[in-house]
């Protein structure tokens, strides 16, 4: 058996599952990386918008799930045989739950911090958030109906 399986990879489910992970990243960076005039810095806790942490953290959750799903079917190992299908779907709906969650207040951010200037932070987090909500649709319904 190789060490890298591709066909997995490039399944629809591996596609939605490089997706997540890509997104995921890109909404822990956009939520934590600051870059202002010359200062680079993370940051976690934002005065005024105290459920930031949260998001953060349901982000952090979320994509390293993803990570692992990833390294799973890089390896050619069947998570769904592994843990079952009933299993696999509830940690789906978990996942979809707490990104709703996340996507819900970081749109309420959005409209709570124009003209500020995490405004398009906020913006760009609450995409990849409901892209990412978007996408554990997608993986419940393939588990559901076709696997």
């Amino acid at each position: 058996m190789p060490l890298v399986d591709v066909n997995r990879i490039l399944t629809l489910p591996g596609i939605v599952n490089i997706v997540q992970v890509a997104c995921g990243f890109a909404a822990l960076f956009a939520s934590s990386f600051v870059w202002r005039d010359t200062d680079t810095f993370f940051q976690f806790i934002y005065k005024g918008f105290g459920w930031q942490t949260l998001i953060v953290f349901i982000l952090l959750i979320t994509w390293i799930f993803a990570i692992a799903m990833l390294l799973n079917n890089l390896t050619g190992r069947d998570v769904q045989e592994t843990v079952g299908k009933r299993r696999l779907l509830i940690v789906y709906g978990i996942c979809l739950v707490l990104l709703i969650i996340s996507a819900s207040l970081e749109s309420w951010y959005c409209d709570k911090s124009k003209g500020h200037f995490y405004h398009a932070r906020f913006v760009a987090v609450t995409i990849f958030n409901w892209i990412l909500v978007a996408s554990y649709i997608a993986l419940i319904a393939l588990t559901m109906f076709f696997a």
